[in-house]
């Protein structure tokens, strides 16, 4: 997740409501990105009452979580946001079986922005790509120690101003799926494809149709693309109100070097205004497990 910008006044107008009521609880509450967590939640049909909120310390927030198990634990990799530092790194929460945090450990901190722990194995290995558009490349890192010890590998992609990195492996064929800053200098709106025949590749040639998807509602990845009784399904970003405001669930129905094409299967948006979910931007699910976020409205006497 990655700060917004100024193009977000013009997103936002149609949430005026909503951001009159937040100016007016100001004295009393703050919003906070906020982890959640839930073993029996489905995409399909995922309710707000099925989650476990993860909250975060007050001086900073968690976000862009991805979940990953390893001898019966549950680990879950996330953007932390200290705001003393205004910016964020990486770090891996251990959860208890009752889903508790019983352990933060950063993992990747650099001078510039960190988020979207993107965590894939390949050939036995685990390897990490973070967003890092502030670098102006597509790293890789590998995993040393789990879980918090990761080493630079190699870059994926050079001088690309990209976000939010998600593969997806068919019939030995790998896809690059990234939000691309467009030239207006929106983060949010252009979906770029690249292909390889090996993750691990420094050479991904791009995708004919480029951009792919070139829509606020629709282009920005939400967390990792999965199966679902055949069918291929990524999540995005509905940023068309404001940025991160809702997931989709899009089928990839056209995925070729040639043509791409989805079209969106479900969709999760906030509670009703006024209840204390306001915005939700990524999903990730294994094991059973699924993990969201959102921004919680917290209320200061009670934080």
């Amino acid at each position: 997740m990655s700060k917004r910008s100024d193009l977000l006044t013009k997103f936002t107008k149609p949430l005026l409501t909503e951001r009159i009521l937040n100016k007016l609880l100001s004295p009393f509450s703050f919003n906070q990105w906020t982890v959640l967590i839930s073993p029996q939640a489905d995409y399909q049909s995922m309710r707000w009452k099925d989650f476990k909120v993860l909250k975060s310390p007050i001086d900073r927030f968690w976000a862009d979580p991805f979940p990953w198990t390893k001898d019966g634990q549950f680990y879950l990799f996330v953007e932390e946001f200290l705001y003393s530092k205004k910016r964020g790194h990486l770090s891996v929460l251990t959860l208890d079986k009752d889903f508790h945090v019983v352990n933060n450990q950063v993992i990747l901190e650099k001078p510039y922005h960190l988020s979207y722990p993107y965590i894939f194995e390949y050939q036995g290995e685990l390897y990490l790509i973070p967003e890092s558009m502030q670098n102006n490349k597509i790293d890789l890192y590998r995993c040393k120690e789990f879980p918090d010890k990761w080493e630079y590998e190699k870059t994926l992609i050079d001088n690309l101003p990209a976000l939010d990195t998600t593969l997806l492996e068919i019939n030995g064929q790998w896809w690059l799926f990234a939000n691309v800053e467009s030239e207006s200098g929106s983060t949010f709106d252009t979906l770029h494809l690249y292909y390889s025949d090996n993750p691990l590749s420094s050479n991904w040639t791009p995708h004919l149709q480029n951009p792919i998807v070139k829509n606020l509602k629709s282009a920005r990845p939400a967390g990792r693309i999965f199966m679902d009784n055949g069918k291929i399904i990524r999540p995005s970003q509905d940023c068309a109100l404001t940025y991160g405001y809702a997931i989709n669930f899009n089928e990839i129905v056209t995925l070729n070097e040639k043509e791409y094409k989805e079209t969106r299967a479900h969709y999760f948006k906030p509670p009703p205004i006024g209840i204390k979910f306001l915005n939700t931007h990524t999903f990730n699910k294994i094991n059973g497990l699924v993990t969201i976020d959102a921004i919680q409205r917290r209320w200061r006497n009670n934080s």
